[in-house]
């Protein structure tokens, strides 16, 4: 998947890129509600103003997304049948899903750490465009 956006700040070696959002996420609040543009930070150099290619490998976008939206899911549902299994009541079932539910959120910032510092899950300039071009 590559995005186009333009650089608006430039420290040690990381760029900070502003993208437009695409109209596909406009009923998403994944990037804190932000309307029209998202800022991201890359390892990297590219002059202030100019505008680049991003990149994010598809296979990592399809397995980030399993982890945000499935993996919650799954323990949600499994919360909810051990709660029933166990406590044999609909409001103790619904707590147990939701505290699994929330037990995905702490694996998945354990997950997003880890992954963090693998290059294969970070997404990197493939071209950069000056501002003439």
């Amino acid at each position: 998947m590559i995005r186009t956006g333009r650089v608006v700040d430039s420290m040690d070696g990381r760029v900070e890129v502003c993208f437009n959002r695409p109209e596909a996420c406009d009923h998403c609040s994944g990037c804190a509600g932000q309307k029209h543009k998202t800022l991201v930070t890359l390892k990297g150099d590219a002059p202030l103003g100019s505008t680049v290619d991003v990149e994010m490998p598809a296979k990592q976008v399809f397995k980030a997304s399993v982890l945000a939206y499935v993996v919650p899911m799954l323990l949600l549902f499994l919360g909810l049948a051990l709660g029933m299994a166990v406590f044999k009541n609909e409001g103790l079932a619904a707590l147990t899903g939701l505290v699994c539910m929330g037990l995905s959120w702490a694996i998945l910032r354990f997950t997003e750490k880890h992954l963090q510092k693998k290059r294969n899950w970070q997404p990197y300039i493939v071209a950069i465009h000056e501002e003439g071009e």
